[in-house]
């Protein structure tokens, strides 16, 4: 997840897609770079263990086919973050980009995409549970913070995060 808000330009190399099941094991990687990365400033190394551990490229290709994720792939096929969304459930459940491609815009695309896709669906609103290092990117991106909580991990870990929401107007 991001650690900043500072409103870039998506670059026009790259697009968003939905994820097929032949990333996963590139989504599983940035969703482990991205943690170590940007969230070690937050989060002790025991609960970024616990953290990327709860991952696997298997509960990734589970997510693609159970939930809406987005991709964020450059010209040369790479992919540079994804984002995922629990559709019944209105919930922003992850937003990652490589560390090599964070700060040019590309997790407010991925945002933008889950926003379109949930006004799509008729939802009135998302929520998000952001990690600490996140909060300034979802409040930049008008979620407002509702209240503090704990996400559990498992193996008795757990990370403080932001309950965040965001009311989405009706399809354009």
């Amino acid at each position: 997840m991001h650690s900043g808000a500072q409103q870039q330009t998506f670059p026009s190399t790259m697009r968003i897609r939905p994820a097929v099941p032949a990333d996963a094991a590139e989504i599983w990687a940035i969703h482990t770079r991205a943690i170590r990365h940007g969230c070690a400033t937050h989060y002790p190394p025991g609960d970024l263990a616990a953290w990327t551990a709860r991952a696997t490229p298997a509960t990734c290709a589970d997510a693609i086919a159970t939930r809406y994720v987005v991709i964020a792939e450059t010209a040369a096929g790479r992919i540079a973050g994804f984002a995922q969304l629990h559709p019944q459930e209105g919930a922003i459940e992850a937003v990652y980009v490589d560390p090599d491609s964070a700060r040019h815009g590309i997790g407010r695309a991925l945002v933008g995409a889950l926003e379109a896709d949930a006004r799509a669906r008729g939802l009135p609103g998302l929520v998000v549970e952001a990690s600490l290092n996140s909060v300034p990117f979802y409040g930049a991106l008008g979620y407002a913070h509702e209240c503090w909580s704990q996400h559990p991990l498992g193996a008795g870990h757990g990370i403080a995060c932001a309950v965040m929401s965001k009311r989405l107007g009706a399809p354009s």
